[in-house]
Parts: C-alpha cells; sequence; structure tokens
C-alpha cells in the first residue's frame, strides 16, 4: 500500500518502478516454487523418518544429520556378494554416495589395516580374526547402540551376547556361514554313508578321484581337520596338530586346488566335492543350466562358523553412516533381500517368514548343529598356535 507524503505526488516512473518491483518478487517466487527451493536438513530428516516402514525405526536425527552432511560412505567388503538393490535403495533413501572397495579374501584385508591403521574406509565386513586384530590395535570405533534401533529391536539375544564380541561393542553381525562342503550328486553318490560327514572329505579320495577344492585359507582347512578328528579347531596341542598334519598330507595326493571362490571350475562341473562356506552353491548351483547338482553337507562332527560382521574402522570419515546402514539393512524386508539372494544363516528373530522355502531348506543346519561349531579365536591365529598352523600350511601347499 502506497501512502502520500505531504509535500510529495507519485509521478508515473514510481508508480512504474513500484510495479516492476512487485512483479519481480512474484516472479522469483514462482520460479522457487516452481523448481523447488533447497530443502534443509531438518525437512530431509522429517520426510526420512515418516517414509520408515511400519515395524521400524528411524536412526536419531543427529545420527542422520552428521551422515548426510559426509555425502560419501567408504565400504570395503567381497565383491558381488550381496544383492545391488541393498546399496541403490540405501544411497536414494539417504543421498549418500557409496564408495566401494572389495578385497579377495579377508587375509589381505586384513593385512591392509595392519600396514596402514588409517585406511579411510567406514565400514569393513569383518570376521572373528580381523575384528579382533583391529579390535586390539584400537582401530575400531564402538558401536552407538542409540542409533542401530532396528538392529536392537531385531538381533537375537545370543547374538549379542556372542564370543566373538560380548554385548556387540565394536560390530554387529550380518550373516552366519558354516564352512563345511558341498557334494555334486552329478558325480558323487549321495547315498554314500560317510556324508555328511568329514569321513567322506578326509577319507574318500577315490570316492572323488582328484576332484576336491579346499579352502584356500590355512585356519580353515586345519580347523576342520581337528574337528575330523574329535578336537577344537583352536587346539595349541602339540600332538592333535600332529595328527591333523598326517591327516591333510594323506589328503594333498585328492586335492585339486586350493581355492576361496572357484567359481569358474564349479559352473564347469570340474570339481565334484568344495570345502567351503556351503551357502555360496545355492547361488552358484542355481546357474547350472541343468539344475543344481549341490547339496550342502553339515558334518555331525562340527564345522568352522565364519559369521561376518560390520565393523567401523577409525580411519573413515562418515561412522554415522555405517550406522544409517547397519538400520537400514536390519528392517526386517531388507534383511530378507540379504538372506534370499545368499542362502546364508543369520541372527534376526523377524525375517523367517520372508525367506523362499528353497533358501530355507538350504541354509537350515540341522536342530542343535550350532552348539557343535566353532569360531576362530586368537588361540589359533595367534603364538605358538599360529607357527604351527604355518610350518603345516607350508608342508601342505608344497
Amino acid at each position: 500500500m502506497f501512502i502520500r507524503k505531504p509535500g510529495k505526488t507519485f509521478t508515473g516512473k514510481r508508480v512504474c518502478y513500484a510495479l516492476i518491483t512487485v512483479l519481480s518478487v512474484l516472479f522469483l517466487a514462482s520460479t522457487l516454487f516452481a523448481t523447488g527451493a533447497p530443502e534443509k536438513e531438518e525437512d530431509m530428516y522429517d520426510k526420512y523418518a515418516a517414509s520408515v516402514p511400519q515395524g521400524c525405526e528411524p536412526v536419531p536425527r543427529e545420527c542422520f544429520e552428521q551422515a548426510v552432511a559426509g555425502k560419501t560412505f567408504a565400504m570395503y567388503d567381497w565383491a558381488a556378494w550381496w544383492p545391488e538393490e541393498l546399496y541403490e535403495g540405501f544411497s536414494k533413501e539417504f543421498g549418500i554416495e557409496i564408495v566401494r572397495d572389495n578385497y579377495p579374501d579377508l587375509d589381505t584385508a586384513l593385512a591392509k589395516f595392519r600396514l596402514n591403521p588409517d585406511t579411510p574406509y567406514d565400514y569393513f565386513l569383518a570376521n572373528p580374526k580381523s575384528l579382533w586384530y583391529l579390535r586390539e590395535q584400537g582401530n575400531l570405533h564402538e558401536v552407538n547402540h542409540d542409533w542401530i534401533p532396528n538392529a536392537n529391536k531385531y538381533m537375537q539375544e545370543e547374538i549379542k551376547s556372542a564370543s566373538w564380541d560380548p554385548g556387540y561393542k565394536h560390530c554387529v553381525l550380518t550373516t552366519l556361514g558354516f564352512d563345511a562342503y558341498v557334494i555334486n550328486s552329478n558325480f558323487i553318490d549321495k547315498n554314500d554313508p560317510r556324508i555328511p560327514s568329514w569321513k567322506f572329505v578326509f577319507e574318500g579320495g577315490k570316492a572323488y578321484q582328484g576332484k576336491l577344492v579346499m579352502r584356500n585359507e590355512m585356519n580353515r582347512v586345519i580347523g576342520n581337520a581337528l574337528k575330523y578328528l574329535g578336537y577344537s579347531l583352536n587346539s595349541t596341542n602339540e600332538k592333535e596338530l600332529a595328527e591333523a598334519k598326517k591327516v591333510l598330507l594323506r589328503l594333498q595326493p585328492y586335492i585339486m586346488a586350493f581355492d576361496s571362490w572357484p567359481k569358474r571350475a564349479v559352473l564347469a562341473q570340474e570339481v565334484w566335492v568344495v570345502e567351503g562356506v556351503v551357502h555360496d552353491y545355492l547361488y552358484l548351483g542355481g546357474l547350472i543350466p541343468e539344475g543344481n547338482p549341490f547339496i550342502a553337507a553339515y558334518p555331525p562332527e562340527g564345522c568352522l562358523l565364519s559369521p561376518m560382521l560390520i565393523t567401523i574402522p577409525k580411519g573413515g570419515g562418515n561412522p554415522a553412516a555405517t550406522h544409517c546402514f547397519i538400520n537400514y539393512l536390519y528392517r526386517p524386508e531388507n534383511f530378507a533381500k540379504l538372506i534370499n539372494a545368499t542362502a546364508y544363516g543369520h541372527g534376526h528373530t523377524a525375517v523367517d517368514d520372508l525367506l523362499t522355502e528353497d533358501v530355507k531348506k538350504w541354509m537350515v543346519p540341522p536342530k542343535g548343529y550350532l552348539k557343535k561349531c566353532e569360531v576362530l579365536t586368537p588361540a589359533s591365529f595367534t603364538g605358538i598356535g599360529e607357527k604351527m598352523r604355518a610350518d603345516i600350511w607350508k608342508e601342505l601347499k608344497k
């Protein structure tokens, strides 16, 4: 509203300027409305929190704002393992760019951290051995439980107090792998009375005629030989390890290769027995046109248990993003996508009804089997335990 001042008159020129100013303001407002004004972080958080599925909880505002401000999320894990839609969905929801790096095996990954503790990753998918080393050298952030409400809600109580990290202070479980063996039923008689015992692997060389692939990891191979003999896979007993060495050297002529991921040989059906994490072979077998010939064997003697654990290295710049990812992953629908894709065991309480029948059948070991299994402890990979195993491994790999 224009007010005439005493002694002043409005000229046409002034009116024109005033109209131009008003029109300019209206044009700017309409442009911002059409293109969308930049959202404030408070608005972004509110939209995120409102979009979280029923039964799930958002991360706190502080965690969200720190993660989004970091803009990128540096991950170090296995290649081509988890379904890509989990990574894509996370990036889309949070607006955070994922920068991924992959390791060929966990010993290589651990060596990288031991050489450079400040390696700039926000997320490292570890096993108990690498968890122990990184924790001992003070290279891990503690998990902020207030920032992972979905994991707190849906993680099994026995996993929360698991031996590798009681109280899940430095890691959060993703999957449980049973390091046993699979057979190709096109070449192996599935009714062989030694199956599923370790006896078939360590005594049945003639049955598979040198078509055996063993995991290319010292502690796993020697550990399962110890389980075959009825000993702890973490044994440091000189006599027990000498027996394991004898068993493995007797097996040596029948070993086709040591390979942690024999994908090509498996798909070509050049290998008939594979010692390794059995869950991988539901997926691989499904790529064989004639149908999946593989059968998972869970030895009654037990086997090595291989949990995969999300850890937060201190060298990264966005630990809040790791918490966001953990909380996002533990939504039941997202966790079910992971298990349906990998057929691994897990410690989630709310996904079983979301899994396919094939995955349920493949991933579930016999009742009570978990109690027969062991994770690696420092006794096997430090000090005299490591030295004795290294000597066995050197002779076995000649």
